[in-house]
Parts: structure tokens; C-alpha cells; sequence
């Protein structure tokens, strides 16, 4: 979710949605686990912060169904649009896309459950976000954020594109004051913020073939705009960089994994 004061260094839009679906089909079923950890999602009022192209907001009104709601916020409009099309081509009538920015939330008591996936390690002031996500529970209702640990990426064997990605993706995050290491900062931060019953654990899916071994290069072509306007590389080395990579992603005997990712979870008292 990009906000005024802190642009998103990953490019947003159509091409950002497509990285997104990607991203969707790897993780879906795991976060979808974690919504279901109390039960059925039936019925129940669902509020998804900065919810990208809507992939985790269209699952869960599935679940929740027309007893219930799904509403869904992100600052990119052209994004939300986008997301707005897909329940509409799913015939959904119980989620609600808006273009919000998350700083700006105002709903009190309202929700049983409130989600982010990849939003707080984009914004400059994360503590913020949290207070408003959690003002926006009803008492007893559950929060869950999902965000990574950049630096806890790996591959096998080692390669020189793959570091550099890592490299160019931390240094353009830490130029705009995100913080792409916040996933072990988490749990203090559900402390912080006056969260109860706070539990956590970690996953890190990796591949040697599929689409999610592809993430890497997807997501150095989205960032590369960025390097190159924040002059960490110039065009020539980025695309030398994406070659390499491509190369290294296409070969049968690497691996290589997404960031360390810390989902965390508890209760507004």
C-alpha cells in the first residue's frame, strides 16, 4: 500500500497487481489457514489494510458469505479498480474496495477481524497503521499482520544477481525510511500497541521450479524504476542483473526462497 509521504518502490498499477496474483497463489492458503484459526469465517466482518490486488479480501468473502462483509483498503487506485472488476466478476456482493490511506482509518469497534499482509514494512511510521488497525476491532476481535524479514532470503547456490537484488530492494526501502527488516519487530510492536493474547510464528516458502521460485526476478523488474531514480544502478546493470537472474531462476538445480515472513496474531481487549 504506497502512501503520499513514503512512495512504494515496488511498481503499482496493472504490473503490480499481476506480481501480486503471483504472490496470491503461493501464500493464499496459509493466510488463509490463519484467518480460519478460530473457526469459520462465516458471518463475520473482515477489514483487509492495504490489500493489494484483493486476492486475500476475494478468498475471504467466499468464506464469509452474505451474512457477513469484506471491506478492503489500499492508496492505489488503479489498483483497487482493478480489484473492484475481479468480485464483480466473481459476482461477490459482500466486499467493499476503497482507496484509503491507511494513516487516515477512522472506523472504531467495527470489525471482528483486521488484516494486513506486506503493509507495515512500506510505511515510514508502522506504530500509526497499528493503533488505527486495532481501534478498528471490536473488543475480542482478532488482529493479524503478516510482513517479512528481507535479509532472512536465501538460495542455493550462491549468486551474485540474487544478492544484488536483495541488496537494491533493502537499500531503495531504507531510502524512502520502510523498514524491510520489521518482522521480528512485530511482536513488540502488537505489545506497544496494547494487543492481548499475542502469538507468532514464521514461514518461508521456497522453490526450485513453479511460479513462486520466480518471485525474485518479478519483483527486481517492478523495483528497478526505483533503483534507478534513487541512482543505487544504472539501466544497464539492472537489466544485466534481471538476465542473470532470469538465468539463475530457470536452471533446475537452484533454489531460491521468498523473505522470512513473521505472521502474528492476538486480541483487542
Amino acid at each position: 500500500m504506497e502512501q503520499k509521504e513514503n512512495p512504494y518502490i515496488i511498481a503499482g498499477g496493472l504490473e503490480g497487481k499481476k506480481r501480486l496474483k503471483v504472490l496470491a497463489s503461493v501464500l493464499d492458503q496459509k493466510t488463509l489457514s490463519l484467518l480460519e484459526m478460530d473457526g469459520s469465517l462465516n458471518g463475520k466482518k473482515l477489514l483487509d489494510v492495504g490489500c493489494g490486488g484483493g486476492d486475500v479480501s476475494i478468498m475471504a468473502a467466499k468464506k464469509i458469505g452474505n451474512n457477513g462483509m469484506v471491506t478492503c483498503l489500499d492508496f492505489d487506485t488503479e489498483i483497487i479498480s482493478l480489484a473492484q472488476q475481479d468480485a464483480k466478476d466473481e459476482d461477490l456482493k459482500n466486499v467493499f474496495f476503497k482507496a484509503m490511506n491507511a494513516y487516515e482509518l477512522t472506523f472504531e469497534n467495527e470489525y471482528d477481524i483486521v488484516y494486513s499482509r506486506f503493509l507495515l514494512s512500506h510505511l515510514k511510521h508502522p506504530s500509526l497503521v497499528l493503533a488505527n488497525m486495532l481501534n478498528s476491532l471490536k473488543p475480542g476481535g482478532r488482529i493479524i499482520v503478516e510482513d517479512i524479514q528481507f535479509s532472512g532470503h536465501f538460495c542455493y547456490p550462491e549468486s551474485k544477481a540474487f544478492e544484488d537484488y536483495l541488496n537494491y530492494f533493502t537499500a531503495s526501502a531504507k531510502n524512502h525510511d520502510h523498514n524491510p527488516e520489521i518482522g521480528p519487530l512485530l511482536y513488540k510492536l502488537f505489545h506497544e500497541a496494547g494487543v492481548k493474547e499475542i502469538n507468532f510464528d514464521t514461514i518461508q516458502p521456497s522453490f526450485n521450479k513453479g511460479i513462486g521460485k520466480w518471485m525474485a526476478y518479478i519483483t527486481m523488474d517492478k523495483i528497478k524504476d526505483t533503483v534507478i531514480k534513487q541512482g543505487l544502478a544504472d539501466e544497464l546493470i539492472i537489466e544485466n542483473t534481471l538476465k542473470e537472474l532470469e538465468l539463475f531462476t530457470l536452471d533446475e538445480h537452484t533454489i531460491i526462497s521468498l523473505p522470512r515472513i513473521f505472521r502474528v496474531w492476538g486480541v483487542k481487549s
